[in-house]
């Protein structure tokens, strides 16, 4: 056998496989007749075709609406299918009213079996989600989010910040990684009871393992559909599964420093309260498998989505100067210069609140939800989607909707206050945090803390573009899960 052939051999083998494979889906599996529309899919592959190379997720889902409407059905891989839902009328209907037909994560998922095993907050099913769900938003009331002492470390964490970005004296800064460590900090005295310097090594490298993985995951991953792609060279999936495993080797570490300082009449944190509770009441799912995922599951969601928000929100202050004048206006009339902008202030400054608004609806961080799924064929619009279909939300159409918002494309606070200037919040099309029963469970302390960051920092500087330099562009990147900015400099400016 020449060199030729022994590169070629296992391509062939794969082949052999995908082809035996392909038959025992086709053959063992139920048809159905009245599915979604969508593309028609190539034997084996799909439409794997109809996706890779197409753009981001939700962009692939706004070209298949224009042909197919609200409601479109793909198959990646020889029989996985992947249903798209949109618009507001539909997500609604499928999230809320029939929340517990697709409240479900993907079992036959290929990461979220490899990755994720049923553990942890964001990709479990039944009653270890319910259970953890449960506890999760317990532990973040009891560890204060919505009251003062939470208020107190986002404030202290924002002054911080502050005096990072005065030392570089207006100097043109890319400050993403930045906004990150001041969001993790926040997720870190929460879940450990202490924060990280910004020139810790160690919370540099948990920064940027977290960002990997949002960079790296993606629903079209080949690995997902034909798992046997994961063990060729460069697998994603695989090189996610290693940083998983370290963040939990180092949350392991913070745990096993928990136990040996454990009193269960002095709880200082989520861990601390999680090991009080192990094994109590009958709940399996409180055992030290699901803290390790949670603890992940914790800063990987509360980390880039909140930094990114901010990140957007810079941008869109340099781009429209009018809304970083009136959005300070503002801050200085209520709350001036002497103190530091606190949660009893949002009822006086609409503006501001409005602002954010604007930006957690232009930016759309997560332009679609987290896969859902179906446990059993479910009727749906006057359509079957069949039993482990994979179900995105995507919640694009909804933030972006030209019937609903008039003018989406242009970033406009105004949108979010009433003519006497009030601070108005749209209930049904604006969800930048999903909506339902899996909803993001830190929303409302991604809230507080856009709120608090983001005041101080223009209650405290200028933004502005380096000099010479060509306005920030508005234009969405999404590498993973994320919709992220392009990377920019920026000038904060001290006043």
């Amino acid at each position: 056998m020449d060199f030729i052939q022994l590169l070629f051999e296992p391509v062939y083998l794969l082949v052999a496989v995908i082809v035996v494979l392909s038959f025992l889906y086709i053959f063992n599996g139920k048809r159905y007749t009245n599915l979604p529309p969508g593309p028609k899919p190539l034997p084996i592959i799909g439409n794997i075709f109809d996706v890779r190379g197409k753009g981001a997720l939700y962009e692939v889902a706004l070209n298949l609406r224009q042909k197919y409407g609200d409601l479109v059905r793909l198959q990646l891989g020889p029989n996985s299918n992947v249903v798209l839902v949109m618009g507001q009328e539909k997500i609604f209907k499928a999230a809320v009213t029939m929340n517990e037909s697709f409240k479900y994560r993907p079992t036959n998922f290929f990461v979220t079996n490899y990755i994720f095993n049923n553990q942890g907050l964001v990709f479990s099913n039944g009653d270890v989600h319910a259970t953890v769900r449960k506890f999760t938003l317990n532990a973040l009331r009891d560890f204060g989010v919505g009251k003062r002492s939470i208020e107190g470390r986002i404030q202290e964490e924002a002054v911080i910040l502050s005096e990072v970005l005065e030392k570089l004296d207006g100097k043109p800064a890319y400050h993403l990684d930045t906004f990150k460590m001041a969001v993790a900090n926040i997720i870190a005295g929460i879940v450990y009871g202490s924060r990280f310097e910004y020139n810790d090594p160690t919370f540099t490298d948990l920064i940027h393992k977290v960002d990997a993985i949002f960079k790296e995951l993606s629903l079209f991953l080949p690995e997902n559909f034909l798992p046997i792609l994961r063990f060729l060279p460069g697998s994603k999936i695989s090189k996610v599964f290693g940083i998983f495993k370290s963040l939990e080797k180092y949350a392991k570490g913070r745990i096993e420093e928990h136990r040996e300082t454990f009193d269960p009449d002095n709880i200082r944190d989520f861990v601390d309260l999680f090991l009080k509770n192990e094994g109590g009441n009958g709940d399996d799912a409180i055992n030290e498998a699901n803290l390790f995922r949670l603890i992940v599951d914790l800063f990987n969601a509360g980390t880039d989505t909140t930094a990114n928000t901010m990140s957007w929100a810079i941008i869109q202050l340099i781009k429209n100067p009018e809304v970083q004048k009136k959005c300070r206006k503002e801050i200085l009339e209520v709350v001036g210069t002497g103190r530091s902008i606190s949660l009893d202030d949002k009822k006086d400054l609409p503006y501001l609140q409005a602002f954010l608004n604007e930006v957690l609806r232009y930016s759309t961080i997560a332009p679609q939800t987290v896969p859902h799924s179906v446990i059993e064929d479910t009727e749906f619009e006057g359509y079957t989607i069949p039993k482990n279909s994979v179900v995105i939300f995507v919640l694009f159409t909804m933030l972006m909707d030209k019937d609903k918002w008039g003018d989406p494309d242009n970033f406009r606070p105004e949108r979010f206050l009433s003519e006497k200037g009030e601070f108005v919040q749209d209930k049904e099309h604006f969800a930048p945090f999903s909506l339902g029963g899996r909803s993001c469970v830190g929303k409302f302390l991604a809230k507080q803390e856009l709120f608090i960051f983001l005041g101080t920092l223009i209650q405290r500087f200028e933004f502005k573009s380096p000099p010479g330099s060509p306005p920030p562009s508005i234009r969405r990147i999404q590498t993973g899960i994320t919709s992220q900015p392009e990377k920019y400099d920026i000038c904060a400016v001290p006043y």
